[in-house]
């Protein structure tokens, strides 16, 4: 098999805890499993793959997820060469990945062209468009909650997020303005299905995690088609929930500022104290840029409420 060496097998003391690929074909798992190389591109895994059945090159192959236990932990989806591999992450042993060989007609007999093809592909776009149009009307669950009427969608609440990302200063900042920008617009895509969900409503955070998840799924992978854009929506939306990067970071404080912010603005217009609001998120914010707004803010507020007694 192209690119392997025998240290590349599962099981070897030579590599580092990584995923592993086996092929379950008909029922059967191949035992000569293949370890992920960080080098190792998508194509020449899926051609090696492959030859462990024996499989033509023209045959898909879906990778089903599942977690150290062996638990499906998200729904299969299709995966073809040239695309990127999604590397599990965050279990506790090494997590397996199985790759499932689906007998599905050949490329060479649906041209990639053709006009059904393109026609799906637009009608998943417009389907996908709608979908977004919901995060316009969809209330946001704390201002519900605590009576606020009319209450400011998600929509308005990303839009916001948005424009905060675009008064980064790369040069102080650290981290990169068009990312951040990117991520707000797609944080909360997700609830464009599931809803705006607090900790307040009984779901624990793994089931909203994986409600949350499997909405992702269906927008990016069945909808858009695992295209290179909604490669990147949801790669942006995975940094987003991991906070793995500065970016994250940064974009996870301004979703608490934009809340605040909103609140003291309620506070105004409704005449209404929202403490809870302030108070779940004192001490949370990271970033300089944030917390120097943060303080401007809860002066603002004390001015307020002084002017209100």
């Amino acid at each position: 098999m192209e690119s392997f060496t025998p240290d590349d097998v599962v099981g070897s003391p030579h590599m580092p805890p990584s995923p592993v690929v086996k092929l379950q074909y008909r029922g059967a798992v191949y035992d000569s499993s293949i370890r992920i190389l960080p080098t190792l591109t998508s194509k020449e895994l899926y051609h090696s793959a492959k030859n462990l059945a024996n499989l033509p090159e023209e045959t898909r192959i879906s990778l089903l997820r599942l977690d150290f236990k062996g638990e499906i932990v998200t729904d299969p989806h299709t995966l073809v060469d040239d695309e990127l591999l999604e590397i599990l992450e965050g279990a506790a042993s090494e997590p397996n990945v199985i790759a499932r060989q689906t007998e599905l007609e050949s490329a060479a007999n649906i041209p990639s062209g053709s006009r059904s093809t393109k026609a799906q592909s637009v009608r998943g776009t417009l389907q996908f468009l709608h979908i977004v149009e919901k995060l316009k009307r969809t209330k946001r669950t704390g201002w519900i909650n605590n009576g606020i009427k009319p209450a400011e969608s998600i929509a308005d609440h990303m839009y916001r997020m948005s424009i905060m990302a675009l008064l980064i200063d790369e040069k102080t900042a650290g981290v990169n303005k068009d990312r951040c920008l990117k991520m707000a617009i797609v944080h909360d895509l997700a609830e464009s299905l599931v809803g705006d969900i607090t900790p307040y409503d009984g779901v624990s955070v793994e089931d909203k995690h994986a409600q949350e998840r499997n909405a992702m799924h269906h927008l990016c992978h069945e909808l858009l088609g695992w295209s290179e854009q909604a490669q990147e929506i949801s790669g942006l939306w995975e940094e987003y929930e991991a906070a793995s990067t500065p970016e994250a970071l940064l974009v996870k404080d301004f979703d608490k500022f934009e809340m605040i912010m909103q609140a003291l603005e309620y506070e105004k217009s409704e005449d209404t104290t929202l403490e809870s609001f302030f108070a779940g998120t004192k001490g949370k914010f990271k970033h300089p840029m944030v917390t120097a707004w943060v303080n401007e803010l809860e002066a603002e507020r004390a001015e307020s409420r002084a002017i209100k007694k």
